[in-house]
C-alpha cells in the first residue's frame, strides 16, 4: 500500500491543484479531497507533499498534548507542545476528577458536582435554620420560666408565703386552674408550639399548691389519681385540651378547723364545685391523653380538701349528681341534709381524729359569686 498522508488537519485531503507524490507506489491509494470526494491515487502516480502551516503544527501539538495528559512529563513539557494547550488539558482533567484547577476545563461531572453542592448548601442552611429555631424556643422557654415567678400578677411563691389554710390554698389552686389558654396549637415558623411556656407555667402554679404526697381519692377511699405524678399528667392534659373556656367555680363552701388550736392542726374545705368545658383523658386509658380524651362537658363535684403545713395534703371527691351545689333555691340546711354532704362531713371527722371543729359556711350562689 502506498505511503499514507501525514497526520493533521490536512491528512487524506488533496487540493485541486495538488501535484503527484514524489515517491510512486505499485498499489492504488485512496483519500478524500478538499470537497470530501473519494480520490484514487493509481500505481505510479505521485502526490505533492504540501508543507504544513504554523497553525496546523500548533493544532497537532495541541492534540498530542491532550493524549499525553497535558504534555507534561517528569522532565517538563514535551518538545513542540504548546504550553497553553497543556495547561488547558490539565485543567480539564482536574475538574473532571473533582480537583482544583482553573481556566476553562469542563469535565463531564462538573454540572452534577454543582448540583450536589447546591443540595449540600441547602441542607446546611436548613440545619442551621432548625438549630436557630430550637435555640430561639429554648430561650423563650427559659424567659417564660424565669418570668413566671415574678410576672406582676400579685402571686407569690409558696416558699415566700406564711403557712396557708385550706381556703387560701384552694383559692390559689382555682385561680391557676382558671388561667385561660387556647386548646388550638399555635406553631411558629419552626413548628414549635408557642403555648408551651404558658401551659408549663399554669401547671406549675396549680401543682405548687399541693404536697408531693398528695393524691386524689373518692370519699369512700378508692384511688382516682394515685400520686403526685398522676396528678401532673392528668392536669397537663386537662389544661392543654380544654381550652380557654375551661372554668372551675366554687358554688358553696364549708371551712372547718380545729377549735382549740387551729394553727397546729390540718384545716379542711368541703366545696361544691362546677367545672365547665372540661376535657379529661378517657377512663382507664393513659392520663397524658395519648389514647384519646372525653369531649368537653360540665361536671358537678363535692370535693374535700385537707391542708397541712402550707400545702394541700389530700383531696377526696364525690359526684354531685343532681347539681345541688349550683341550685340557688337550696339553703344550707337542705344541703347539709343531703347524702353527699353527710359523707363528706363524716370523712372530715375521721381525718381530724374526733377533734371539735369550728365550721364557717359561704354561699357563693346566694351572694352572687361564681
Amino acid at each position: 500500500m502506498s505511503q499514507l498522508p501525514p497526520a493533521g488537519r490536512g491528512r487524506g485531503k488533496r487540493p485541486a491543484d495538488a501535484a503527484p507524490l514524489a515517491a510512486p507506489s505499485d498499489r492504488a491509494a485512496f483519500y478524500r479531497d478538499e470537497r470530501g470526494e473519494l480520490v484514487v491515487l493509481k500505481p505510479g502516480e505521485k502526490q505533492e507533499v504540501k508543507e504544513k502551516t504554523a497553525e496546523e503544527l500548533h493544532y497537532e501539538a495541541y492534540l498530542e498534548g491532550k493524549r499525553s495528559y497535558g504534555g507534561y512529563s517528569a522532565g517538563g513539557y514535551s518538545d513542540g507542545v504548546d504550553r497553553a494547550a497543556a495547561t488547558s488539558s490539565y485543567s480539564y482533567e482536574a475538574s473532571s476528577s473533582g480537583g482544583g484547577g482553573g481556566g476553562g476545563g469542563r469535565g463531564p461531572d462538573r454540572g452534577r458536582g454543582r448540583k450536589m453542592q447546591k443540595v449540600q448548601d441547602a441542607a446546611a442552611l436548613r440545619a442551621e435554620s432548625l438549630k436557630s429555631g430550637a435555640d430561639e424556643l429554648d430561650a423563650a422557654l427559659k424567659r417564660a420560666r424565669e418570668g413566671s415567678d415574678d410576672d406582676g400578677d400579685g402571686d407569690d411563691d409558696a416558699g415566700e408565703l406564711p403557712p396557708q389554710n385550706a381556703v387560701q390554698l384552694c383559692n390559689r389552686a382555682m385561680d391557676a386552674y382558671n388561667l385561660p389558654i387556647s386548646n388550638q396549637r399555635q406553631a411558629d415558623v419552626h413548628g414549635n408550639d408557642l403555648r408551651l411556656p404558658q401551659l408549663e407555667r399554669k401547671l406549675r402554679k396549680f401543682l405548687e399548691c399541693f404536697g408531693e404526697e398528695a393524691a386524689v381519692k373518692t370519699v369512700d377511699g378508692k384511688p382516682v389519681l394515685a400520686d403526685y405524678e398522676a396528678m401532673r399528667k392528668r392536669y397537663a392534659t386537662v389544661f392543654r385540651e380544654s381550652g380557654s373556656e375551661l372554668r372551675g367555680a366554687v358554688r358553696r363552701r364549708w371551712y372547718l378547723e380545729v377549735a382549740r388550736s387551729p394553727d397546729a392542726f390540718p384545716s379542711y374545705c368541703i366545696d361544691y364545685e362546677r367545672h365547665t368545658s372540661l376535657v379529661t383523658p378517657r377512663p382507664g386509658l393513659p392520663l397524658d391523653g395519648s389514647m384519646g380524651c372525653v369531649p368537653p362537658r360540665t361536671q358537678d363535684l363535692v370535693a374535700v380538701y385537707m391542708a397541712e403545713g402550707g400545702e394541700i395534703a389530700g383531696v377526696w371527691v364525690a359526684p354531685d349528681r343532681d347539681g345541688a351545689g349550683a341550685d340557688a333555691s337550696l339553703g344550707r340546711e337542705a344541703l347539709e341534709g343531703g347524702a353527699a354532704f353527710k359523707a363528706a362531713r363524716a370523712l372530715v371527722e375521721r381525718l381530724s381524729g374526733g377533734e371539735e371543729l369550728d365550721i364557717h359556711f359561704n354561699d357563693y350562689v346566694a351572694d352572687g359569686f361564681s
